[in-house]
């Protein structure tokens, strides 16, 4: 861990994030960087895919640190623009939590604005890890999860109910076990081979995922690990039981729950949809291996 002055940050903000919420924090946020004489730039996205696209552009202006300013979705967009364009090895990463879930946030132990400029403007530096993530030709980058399964469902689900806020990933997760299918699971894992029929499939590098799930209890951004969470079958009364006890990370010690840390993980089941870092988005096969340390996160 180091510490450096930061004297300019350019945000990359997503104002419909959290129904509203980065526009409406963004004042305070302000009056921080102006009484200690820190200089910034703002971009605001008009829709997906915009961050990413201006992260990865020439037109990024020089600045000390990139500052997401959003939920995970704005997190991802910005941490694989980075790592896709080679941004990277130079710029510094942060930021403020400001969507539904946070989880990345929580998982940073920082979930109020003012607090996180605060702690951003002090400068203490870590290297954190990502997912590299191969679906073919296509190579991409996650810093919070990729979900399959009733992980990919349940984030489809929520999608529709973005108006309820935070809540609405508990509700998904209800609705996604009262209409829960079993698929076929074609997985490696280091020198193991899984092919049978399987309810869900979460990799992770954060301990959170949607709205406080402590899904992976051990995870840790930086010790070269991703975290894999798993249930093959279980009736949906022990599927609720489960996910009764992912807020306190209890589930991991249920019986019909495989938690395992691997380096590398390949799905070889075709054509299944994903969930990653909270973006529905992509299909199997995929090919995952983790790249360490190799972002620069002010925290």
């Amino acid at each position: 861990m180091s510490f450096s002055r930061i004297e300019k940050i350019h945000f990359v903000l997503n104002p419909n994030a959290g129904n509203g919420s980065p526009l409406k924090i963004f004042p305070e946020i302000e009056e921080e960087l102006i009484s200690k004489n820190v200089k910034y730039t703002v971009f605001k996205s008009q829709g997906k895919n915009d961050i990413f696209n201006h992260v990865i552009s020439d037109e990024m202006p020089e600045c000390d640190v990139i500052c997401a300013l959003g939920g995970d979705g704005t997190i991802h967009e910005a941490a694989d623009g980075l790592m896709r364009s080679g941004k990277a090895c130079d710029l510094a990463f942060s930021v403020i939590p400001s969507g539904t879930g946070n989880a990345f946030a929580q998982t940073l132990g920082e979930l109020k604005p003012k607090k996180a400029i605060q702690k951003i403007l002090q400068g203490e530096r870590l290297k954190i890890d990502a997912m590299e993530i191969r679906q073919g030709p296509k190579v991409s980058y996650a810093v919070n999860i990729i979900g399959w399964g009733m992980a990919s469902r349940v984030n489809q689900i929520s999608d529709q109910l973005r108006i309820l806020g935070g809540i609405r990933y508990n509700i998904a997760s209800l609705i996604g076990i009262a209409t829960m299918k079993k698929k076929k699971l074609i997985l490696r894992m280091n020198d193991e081979v899984i092919k049978e029929d399987a309810l869900f499939f979460l990799a992770l590098n954060t301990v959170y995922t949607g709205k406080g799930m402590k899904m992976a209890p051990d995870a840790d951004f930086s010790d070269g690990l991703i975290d894999i969470i798993m249930f093959k079958s279980a009736t949906k009364l022990q599927v609720v039981n489960i996910f009764l006890k992912l807020f306190s990370g209890k589930h991991i010690f249920d019986s019909r729950v495989t938690y395992k840390q691997v380096e590398s993980f390949s799905i070889e089941s075709e054509g299944d949809d994903l969930n990653i870092d909270g973006e529905n988005q992509g299909f199997t096969p995929i090919d995952v291996r983790v790249i360490k340390k190799c972002i620069t996160l002010i925290k």
